[in-house]
């Protein structure tokens, strides 16, 4: 193994939920398990008890003013003395434009090409042991250029993916498949932002900046089976995972 092994460097985008505690977006219909504070300690403990979490560190991306931040739930994680989390603070104003400003962020630090960047919604759950299969997933050969950690129910199940098809492979430890899309938490290589920056930051929503690099440029999305997160929506969890017990 190399003496600088790659590592994951998560950028968490949160915002203080002021008029909805359970959603930004109060249509959003949650599990009765949800709130994002769980999502968050999930993240942080399944970072903490995985055996390579020492390679992975966090900055909340954090789309408010300090004195929001001061009273979110969010405060006491960032003002703790665990030096892999940190704070950015940004004036977005909205989900889209913090999204810009994150991988726009991101595109700028001076990390290596091998690196990994994971941008991640506030709202996800994750298994144990996701970190390590990630890493696992990079250093098994397989080709490929992006990963979603969620298992889209909706691929199962919608009238529009009934014709989907996709490609199977293998890790020491986890199936994936090729996907054509997936929600704005992703996780890709500096090199491979690098690369496709001016698509994922077109302006369009994912579902259409992701055909841009999947249909039109030819990128390999890969997501799991089972999924090793997800999105926090009812009707659409990933399958086949008790995510209410991870929700502790």
């Amino acid at each position: 193994m190399s003496d600088n092994p790659r590592q994951i460097h998560i950028f968490y985008r949160h915002v203080h939920v002021k008029a909805n505690a359970r959603s930004r977006d109060p249509n959003k219909t949650r599990p009765e398990w949800f709130s994002h504070e769980i999502c968050f300690r999930n993240l942080l403990d399944t970072v903490t008890r995985d055996p390579l979490g020492h390679r992975v560190t966090i900055t909340v991306m954090y789309d408010g003013p300090l004195e929001d931040l001061q009273t979110d739930f969010i405060a006491p994680y960032v003002a703790s003395k665990d030096a892999r989390v940190r704070l950015q603070l940004l004036q977005a104003g909205s989900d889209r434009n913090s999204f810009l400003i994150t991988l726009g962020h991101a595109n700028g630090l001076p990390l290596p090409d091998t690196d990994l960047l994971y941008f991640l919604e506030n709202d996800y759950l994750h298994q144990h042991g996701w970190v390590s299969k990630v890493f696992e997933l990079y250093d098994s050969g397989q080709a490929f250029d992006m990963v979603s950690l969620y298992d889209h129910k909706d691929k199962y199940m919608l009238p529009m993916y009934a014709s989907l098809t996709a490609r199977l492979c293998l890790s020491r430890s986890h199936h994936w498949r090729t996907t054509p899309s997936t929600c704005a938490s992703f996780l890709l290589s500096k090199a491979a932002l690098a690369r496709d920056h001016d698509a994922l930051t077109s302006g369009q929503t994912d579902y259409y900046f992701f055909r841009e690099v999947v249909e039109n440029r030819g990128r390999v999305l890969l997501s799991p089976i089972p999924g090793l997160s997800t999105h926090a929506m009812e009707g659409y969890l990933s399958p086949n995972v008790d995510w209410a017990a991870l929700a502790q």
